[in-house]
Formats: C-alpha cells, structure tokens, sequence
C-alpha cells in the first residue's frame, strides 16, 4: 500500500490537527505526503496540549480497522483516544 488513504471526514480531522500542531510549535508537516502524515502522528501523539489531543484524538475515532492496520504496518502506534466524552467535538461534515 502506497499510499495513505483516509475518509473526507478523517481529513477533515487531520487538518484540524495539523493546525494545531503549527498553531503551539510552529511547525509545519506536508499533509500531502505519506511521510508528512505519518511525522505528524507521531509527533503529536506525545502532545500534552489539550487542543492537539482532542484533535488527535478526533482524528483516531475516524479510522476503521484497515486503516489502523495500514499505519501500524508503517511504525505508527497510534494512541487510543482518552477523551471521556467524545460528543464534544464538533461534527464532521
């Protein structure tokens, strides 16, 4: 599998997060790339900021079984959401 493929809505997520991400450090990953998602991931994954973990954590409830797979196969240990109520999030799409 060469290439990441996500829902509309997990984009939507993984925007989100990205913003975030340069929003408290400045920087900035290529959204675009397989590479940049993946050091997004794993960057933001340690956060201890509120707003890039919900955001991470939003991004994580979008995915299904396959896709988890697919990051895992990439060196992608995805955290398990630690949110207690995810319906304060704002609805995708």
């Amino acid at each position: 599998m060469d290439n990441l493929i996500f829902s509309q809505s997990a984009i939507f997520r993984l925007h989100q997060l990205g913003t975030q991400h340069y929003h408290y450090t400045g920087i900035r990953h290529k959204l675009s790339t397989s590479e940049g998602i993946l050091e997004l991931l794993r960057t933001t994954a340690l956060s201890s900021e509120k707003d890039i973990r919900t955001c991470y954590d939003a991004f994580v409830l979008e995915l299904n079984k396959r896709q988890i797979d697919a990051l895992a196969a990439r060196g992608i240990a995805l955290r398990h959401p630690q949110m207690a109520r995810p319906s304060i999030l704002r609805q995708a799409g």
